[in-house]
């Protein structure tokens, strides 16, 4: 194929074309740079823009999830695919995306004012729904959905939004007699499976959930939420050789699946290097930087490259024989995702977290800070972790309120490190508590703060996070509030969890109720 001498050009007159409403020349533009560059973004991007113009959306998706693959962190991609979306009638999956943007906010205002141009809109109504469950607004998304099924009562993909806000409100029963109806016209749905199994999660039934994902997965053998799901329940059962290998499906590889080895390495691994790409939060490099030692024990030569916030402290612990950045040249045979090293090794038995090790300047900052505010114990507490999302899935989080009154009557002095909480959030907890916290939430901003704060805190008690990985590190304990379901490093049930020996879990019964959980933390802690 002849390569095109001045694609910029090519792009630059699309572009202008579009701008000026000449929708034709804009397409032949496009499709000149797309026969010498078949996966550029910005192409794909104008051509699904103009095929949306031209009432053809499910061109547009096509197109528009391709550019999306090759740029997604291009929000206009983001919002055009979603418009696309939505006019294939597929609105829960344009919410999906549209919150992808991160700007959640104008999402709902824009759907909004589609339902105020168009009232009752069942689609509309369903997108407004899913989009207040994702901030677990729950009440407000089932009036919006419940009025959704009223206007189209057959709706498959409503009763499957109904059902998941019901589910994650523990409301079990009726989610699954809504997924039970939709089954019956819809039996291959792989999705609505899904859902199934995600309710039966929710009630303590992980046999029953695994069976549902399986069969979801029997069905669309990539089913990404299918594998997510059944790789977190096999691994919190302790099932790790059936999990980890689910794991390897995780999104969070997708845009570097194909560069990646994932064949299991052998037991002697003697002078060969492998870069060990980081994929996910810092909570979850950090735990999965656990396996590199074993890397070395098998004598391979360890390159990791992580995020660059955490690239000094991973230096001085010395957990890999090179820590490098994203500039680093990552060619080789054995290039692998730091999430996939259970299943490379073979590695399913407790593994040591990485020493860590604060710098003094930071430590005495902190220290001060304390000091300055009030006497040890020093407790930290924090309520949620995660990214508010449509699915709620890896969001925890505990009620405020019960938090507060099992901590009323600990003796030392309570700081709050909960990242992004406003202040009247803090005021609240205060006034709950009965006594004034030290807001260090701040300590978020940089790591080596949080990693100096983890060692001085004499407590930790909250929902599992960044500085519950790093408690580990420093050697320290937390008291852990584990939601239900519980994310896999928690285990489904049990007062402990093998990857963090020492630290107690305080769980959410399977009914929703956090007050055992509460209960017990006043009786062991002396609250």
């Amino acid at each position: 194929m002849a390569r095109l001498r001045n694609p910029q050009q090519t792009l630059q007159s699309a572009v202008s074309c579009f701008q000026a409403g000449d929708l034709g020349g804009a397409a032949a533009h496009c499709g000149t740079l797309l026969q010498s560059l078949p996966k550029e973004p910005n192409a794909l991007h104008i051509l699904g823009a103009v095929r949306l113009r031209q009432k053809d959306p499910e061109t547009a998706v096509r197109l528009l999830t391709t550019a999306h693959e090759a740029a997604p962190k291009n929000a206009e991609v983001l919002i055009n695919l979603g418009a696309a979306l939505c006019g294939c009638n597929k609105p829960v999956q344009a919410a999906e995306i549209l919150h992808e943007d991160g700007n959640h906010t104008d999402s709902l205002v824009a759907y909004e004012a589609l339902d105020a141009l168009e009232p009752d809109n069942p689609q509309t109504l369903n997108a407004i729904g899913a989009l207040h469950a994702g901030q677990g607004r729950l009440n407000t998304a089932e009036e919006y959905v419940r009025r959704a099924q009223t206007l189209d009562p057959h709706d498959c993909d409503v009763a499957i939004n109904l059902g998941n806000i019901l589910a994650t409100g523990f409301r079990v029963d009726d989610a699954l007699n809504l997924y039970r109806q939709a089954l019956l016209s819809s039996p291959d749905n792989p999705d609505l499976l899904c859902n199934i199994g995600n309710a039966l999660s929710h009630s303590g039934d992980s046999k029953g959930a695994a069976e549902n994902y399986t069969r979801a997965l029997e069905i669309d053998p990539e089913h990404i939420d299918a594998h997510a799901s059944l790789a977190n329940s096999l691994l919190a059962n302790g099932d790790y050789r059936d999990g980890w290998e689910h794991f390897l499906k995780r999104t969070s590889t997708r845009p570097i699946a194909q560069r990646l080895y994932r064949t299991p390495f052998a037991q002697d691994l003697s002078e060969k290097p492998v870069v060990v790409l980081a994929d996910q939060g810092l909570g979850d490099q950090i735990f999965f930087a656990r396996f590199l030692t074993t890397l070395k024990r098998r004598g391979a030569h360890v390159v990791f490259r992580p995020d660059a916030r955490l690239s000094d402290m991973l230096v001085r612990s010395g957990i890999a024989d090179e820590i490098v950045g994203e500039a680093h040249a990552s060619d080789g045979n054995y290039i692998v995702s730091a999430g996939d090293l259970p299943f490379l090794l073979a590695e399913f038995r407790k593994t040591d977290t990485p020493s860590a090790f604060a710098i003094p300047a930071h430590d005495m900052a902190l220290r001060n800070k304390l000091d300055a505010f009030g006497p040890p114990p020093w407790i930290g507490v924090t309520r949620r972790a995660g990214t508010p999302n449509l699915k709620r899935a890896l969001m925890k989080e505990a009620p405020a309120a019960r938090l507060a009154s099992a901590l009323e009557g600990i003796k030392g002095t309570i700081v709050t490190i909960q990242r992004n909480a406003p202040d009247e959030e803090i005021d609240r907890f205060s006034a709950a508590l009965g006594r004034p916290v030290l807001d260090l939430s701040d300590t978020n901003n940089d790591i080596e703060d949080s990693l100096a704060l983890s060692g001085l805190l004499d407590r930790y008690v909250g929902v599992s996070n960044t500085m519950t990985h790093l408690r580990a590190a420093r050697g320290r304990c937390s008291d852990v509030l584990v939601p239900t379901p519980a994310e896999f490093r928690w285990m489904n049930r049990g007062d402990s969890s093998p990857w963090f020996p020492g630290c107690r879990i305080f769980r959410q019964s399977f009914d929703g109720d956090w007050g055992p959980a509460f209960t017990r933390l006043v009786e062991i802690t002396g609250a």
